[in-house]
């Protein structure tokens, strides 16, 4: 009798529970719902063009099973390897890419073996990323401790170049993204750095903008990066267009290399995070003033060509 008196609270008690469980789980970023996706890829005519059918196809020239366009349409050549492959695995060779079979894809791929470091002193961790050799390096109290391989955005999705900050951190699942997530806070888009089910691609230009690693990377470099954690990216730009005259509000890759330009002639705009703010305005202004480029806080054709910027870079 009392057991069942206290049965409406004991369900109770668990939805609570429930509840504050589910509340505590990060959120999930935007980046892992636009850049990227692990909706299974379906054979069929007219044949589907997606970004990852052009990742599936190097792989599976990689295993000798397909030797057609290399694009990004799922034609019928690449779904008839597919089925090869898949009947190898001994997976239902129905041409559908589902998680099961990028997850088989990545088989056999090699980690590169890691430099033993032990494990991170105690410190202020930097993290540098060198998108021209698909480099990260840790840096703890501005010291070298381990570098990573990883994989940068396609020539038409380059990873936005910039210093930004990790915003928040995530696991997830093993799909697209791997195990871990961390966000950045770059204004413009939704980038983070996160492992795959797709190693093939590390050491590449691959992503839709984010930092791919290795999962086993990626989870050791989420234990040891708080949020807050600053990200220093270098690498190829995409092309930019300068508004005439570019004034506070303004956001954007144009606004990093204006920063970037400012901060060589002695000037501090702050981090160079791509937001044309107040910090980076008063700069302006002084740069206005040495110089006698112009007036108050806007960048006009005077200082572009004193920054060296001319038109589309």
């Amino acid at each position: 009798m009392l057991l069942h008196s206290r049965r409406p609270f004991l369900v109770i008690m668990a939805l609570v529970l429930l509840l504050i469980s589910v509340a505590a789980m990060p959120k999930t970023p935007a980046f892992l719902n636009t850049h990227e996706t692990d909706e299974p890829l379906m054979p069929g005519m007219p044949p589907v063009t997606r970004p990852d059918v052009l990742e599936l196809k190097i792989r599976l020239s990689q295993l000798n099973l397909y030797d057609g366009p290399m694009d990004a349409t799922y034609e019928l050549l690449a779904q008839e390897a597919v089925k090869r492959f898949q009947k190898g695995f001994w997976l239902a060779p129905t041409g559908v890419v589902d998680l099961a079979t990028w997850r088989a894809l990545g088989y056999g791929v090699e980690r590169p073996a890691q430099v033993v470091t032990g494990p991170p002193p105690e410190g202020f961790v930097t993290l540098e990323i060198d998108m021209d050799k698909l480099q990260m390096t840790v840096l703890i109290d501005g010291k070298d401790w381990k570098t990573y391989t990883v994989a940068g955005g396609k020539w038409t999705t380059l990873t936005p170049v910039g210093e930004w900050k990790i915003v928040e951190k995530g696991y997830e699942r093993g799909g697209a993204f791997g195990s871990r997530w961390m966000a950045l806070d770059v204004p413009w888009g939704s980038y983070g750095i996160h492992g795959t089910n797709r190693p093939w691609s590390i050491g590449s230009y691959a992503s839709a903008g984010c930092v791919r690693m290795f999962n086993e990377d990626v989870e050791e470099l989420y234990e040891i990066v708080p949020t807050g954690t600053p990200v220093i990216i270098r690498g190829p730009r995409p092309a930019l267009y300068f508004a005439n005259p570019l004034r506070r509000g303004a956001v954007g890759p144009e606004v990093v290399l204006i920063q970037e330009r400012m901060r060589t002639l002695g000037f501090d705009p702050g981090e160079c995070d791509g937001q044309f703010g107040g910090r980076t305005e008063a700069q302006v202004r002084d740069v206005n003033s040495v110089f006698g480029t112009g007036d108050g806080g806007l960048v006009t054709d005077d200082v572009y060509t004193l920054l060296g910027i001319r038109g589309r870079y």
